[in-house]
C-alpha cells in the first residue's frame, strides 16, 4: 500500500489520496507552487521532481535568513523598528499563505469532484505544460484570497487550468479579480440558462432576469445582443442531426435533412465563455435541458443530452423531448 501524501494541509491531504493519478502531474506543480513546501505524493516517476523541490526548500530558508539579518543590519539602533518590520512581515505572509493553502483545498476538491463525474473527459496535460508565467500571475490573486467564495473560485479557476491548459487567460484572471460577489450573482442568474456560447433571449428575459442586468453583463464584456438582434443559425446535416457542445456535454436535435433554423439569443463573448465553467452553483446538464426546453419547435422532432468520447463520436444518455404533437407551438421569434 502507498503512503498517502504527507506535509501538506489535512484537508488537501485527505482529498489528494483518492485523485486519479492520471491528474497528479498538474497539480503536484500547483501544490508546490502554493504551498512553498516540498510536497509528497505517492507516485513513482514523481520522486526526482520531489528532490528538485527539497533541495529548492532548503535554498529558500537560506535566502530568507539573509533577508531578515540584511534587515536588521539595515536598521542600525533601532531593535523596536526591526521588530515591528519583522511582525508585520510575518503576519502578512502568514495570512497569504492560509489563503494560499485554502485555495489549494478547493483546487483538489474540485479535481476529486470533476473525475468521479460523467462529464469529465478534458485531456490532461503533463508536468510541464503548466505555465510558470500564468503561475507567477494566479499567485498574486490566490495571496489575496480571502473570501470562502473567492478560495472557490481561484480553486476552481486552478483545476480548470491544469485539465486544459490556457483555459484562462491572464486577462480573465484580472477581470476575476474585480469581480464582485454582485456582479457574479448576475452573471449566475444568466449561466443557467445558457448552454454553449449562448443563451435564447426566451430564457434569458425571463421574469427573474432583468434586463438591466443584462446591459451590465454586456457592459463588463461577458454577453453580447442584450437588447436583441442576434439570431442563432443551426442547419441539419443530410441525416438531419445538429450538435451543440459545451466542454464534453453535447445537446443533440433531430429533424428532417438539410433543415434550417434560426431563433433570438444573447451571445456570450470569449470571456463569458470561460466564465461559465466557474459558476459552482450551476448545472450544466440542467443548463443544456432549459436551452433545448426553450429550442422545442415545430421543426425539430427529437432531442437528447449526449456525452463525448475519445473517438470523437457522442453517447446519449437522457432523451429531452420528443415531439409527439405536430401543431406543438415553435419556440418564440424561431423560424424554420
Amino acid at each position: 500500500m502507498e503512503p498517502e501524501p504527507s506535509n501538506l494541509p489535512a484537508q488537501v491531504a485527505a482529498a489528494i489520496v483518492s485523485i486519479p493519478k492520471s491528474l497528479t502531474p498538474g497539480v503536484i506543480k500547483a501544490l508546490d507552487r502554493l504551498l512553498g513546501a516540498a510536497v509528497d505524493i505517492p507516485v513513482a516517476w514523481l520522486t526526482q521532481k520531489k528532490s528538485k523541490i527539497d533541495a529548492q526548500t532548503e535554498s529558500y530558508k537560506l535566502v530568507e535568513m539573509a533577508i531578515a539579518q540584511a534587515a536588521a543590519s539595515g536598521a542600525g539602533a533601532d531593535p523596536a523598528t526591526v521588530h515591528r518590520a519583522m511582525t508585520v512581515l510575518v503576519r502578512n505572509e502568514y495570512r497569504k499563505q492560509q489563503n494560499r493553502d485554502a485555495v489549494a483545498a478547493a483546487m483538489v476538491e474540485d479535481m476529486r469532484e470533476y473525475s468521479g463525474s460523467a462529464a469529465g473527459g478534458d485531456s490532461l496535460p503533463p508536468l510541464d505544460q503548466l505555465d510558470d508565467d500564468w503561475l507567477n500571475v494566479f499567485e498574486r490573486y490566490a495571496d489575496d484570497a480571502s473570501s470562502e467564495r473567492l478560495q472557490g473560485l481561484w480553486g476552481r479557476v486552478l483545476a480548470g487550468q491544469i485539465r486544459r491548459p490556457g483555459r484562462f487567460s491572464s486577462r480573465t484572471l484580472r477581470f476575476l479579480s474585480e469581480f464582485s460577489q454582485a456582479d457574479a450573482l448576475t452573471f449566475e442568474a444568466f449561466a443557467k440558462g445558457a448552454f454553449g456560447n449562448a443563451a435564447p433571449t426566451k430564457v434569458a428575459h425571463s421574469a427573474e432576469q432583468d434586463i438591466r442586468d443584462l446591459i451590465y453583463l454586456e457592459s463588463s464584456g461577458l454577453i453580447q445582443g442584450a437588447s436583441g438582434g442576434l439570431q442563432q443559425n443551426i442547419t441539419f446535416d443530410m441525416s438531419g442531426v445538429a450538435v451543440l457542445s459545451e466542454g464534453d456535454l453535447r445537446l443533440i436535435f433531430k429533424a428532417e435533412p438539410n433543415y434550417k433554423l434560426s431563433y433570438p439569443v444573447i451571445s456570450l463573448t470569449p470571456l463569458g465563455q470561460e466564465l461559465l465553467g466557474l459558476v459552482a452553483s450551476r448545472d450544466p446538464r440542467e443548463a443544456a435541458r432549459t436551452v433545448a426546453r426553450a429550442m422545442r419547435n415545430v421543426g425539430i422532432n427529437e432531442a437528447y443530452l449526449g456525452v463525448a468520447h475519445t473517438d470523437g463520436q457522442s453517447r446519449v444518455v437522457e432523451v429531452l423531448w420528443l415531439m409527439e404533437d405536430p401543431n406543438a407551438p415553435a419556440v418564440d421569434g424561431a423560424t424554420g
